[in-house]
């Protein structure tokens, strides 16, 4: 089939490559002007695993993974270590894999067809789907026709919005948003990330093998700002982490000057199906659990995973390919968007009990593993 993907992110290219493993001709579009490499490690768990390895690109990631989160530590007000990071809710299997995204990206993009049609700084102006085919006109001016139009452009899809409907119908806010900033090169070797959490907030200092990263959550009502405005984020932002305490006051000031500030809201994609016609959605676009529940990248890979096999199994026949699609992927969505409201409470403490009843929680669950 001539099938259009919308969105290079970890989704769309996942799908990219498991369609064209299978001998689809695939269009990729991405409305920024390059692949998005910076941001916090990514950890890929479970049966993800194995499809990576139906991808070609497992021994990759693994020459490349880390182990950052193990040695990220939270420390009180005077930066003094109160206890280490659990992934006690984390893995799935004791081989899943940390990679910092900047490694990851590469390794994907490079699993590409060599001679796949990339168009960036491009995204979908009209679609119109006659049962045939999905005409579809391009902010750079081009159209064409698709067989198939996957939408995986993230949970502000304008695939979405285009055949389903407007964002609202589906993304529910929960309340927290998330921040991330590349503030300079890493500390030397074996300095450890540190968090620091106060009641409703959290933020912390990432240490990875080609940068430092910090990374935080609060909880907030509905924001009215631009969040692609690095002005109006570090205002908020200034009012947020106000504490002059550990290193907060420094890390809110180099995220204002970092070129790569990244700010949104954190929510759900919750939809009663994902195809309609001849349009498809994956990854954050179709069930975006949030990133606070850590499978993001996981359910990309098996989402597009599905969808090329039950595309490969039902051919001719796109509502029994979508249904088996649904079904399969389906479970793995519930699991992850369930989990978010306890990782929301551990990440994100609202009080200030809840912070010192977490912490020792996590000083507990340390003690128990010596």
């Amino acid at each position: 089939m001539k099938i259009l993907v919308t969105g290079a992110g970890v989704a769309g290219l996942a799908a990219t490559i498991t369609l064209q493993r299978r001998g689809h001709t695939v269009t990729l579009i991405e409305q920024a002007p390059v692949v998005r490499t910076t941001g916090s490690p990514i950890d890929v768990r479970g049966d993800a695993l194995d499809m990576v390895r139906e991808m070609g690109i497992y021994h990759e990631m693994r020459a490349a993974e880390i182990s950052m989160t193990v040695g990220t530590e939270y420390v009180d007000d005077d930066g003094k270590r109160v206890a280490g990071f659990s992934t006690r809710y984390a893995n799935d299997r004791p081989d899943d894999i940390e990679i910092p995204r900047p490694k990851l990206m590469p390794i994907l993009t490079g699993a590409l067809d060599e001679n796949t049609d990339v168009r960036f700084s491009t995204t979908v102006t009209e679609l119109s789907d006659n049962g045939d085919s999905v005409h579809v006109v391009l902010s750079d001016g081009t159209e064409d026709d698709y067989d198939l139009v996957v939408g995986a452009d993230g949970i502000h899809s304008r695939t979405r919005a285009l055949v389903f409907g407007p964002e609202e119908d589906y993304v529910n806010f929960l309340g927290v948003y998330v921040v991330l900033a590349p503030i300079g090169p890493p500390a030397p070797a074996g300095t450890p990330g540190q968090m620091h959490l106060a009641p409703g907030r959290m933020l912390s200092l990432l240490q990875t093998p080609d940068e430092e990263i910090v990374a935080g959550y609060f909880r907030s009502p509905k924001l009215d700002i631009n969040y692609r405005d690095p002005a109006a984020v570090h205002e908020v932002l200034r009012g947020v982490y106000q504490d002059d305490v550990w290193r907060i006051q420094e890390l809110v000031a180099r995220m204002g000057e970092s070129d790569g500030l990244y700010f949104d809201e954190c929510g759900q994609t919750k939809m009663p199906t994902w195809s309609k016609g001849r349009v498809v959605l994956v990854g954050d676009a179709a069930h975006c659990a949030a990133p606070l529940s850590g499978r993001g990248t996981s359910l990309a890979i098996s989402g597009s995973y599905f969808l090329a096999e039950a595309l490969e199994k039902h051919p001719d026949d796109l509502a029994a390919a979508f249904t088996e699609y649904e079904e399969r992927q389906r479970p793995y969505v519930d699991r992850a968007q369930a989990g978010v409201a306890g990782s929301i409470d551990r990440n994100v403490p609202a009080t200030a009990e809840a912070v010192t009843a977490y912490l020792q929680e996590v000083r507990e669950s340390e003690a128990s593993r010596q």
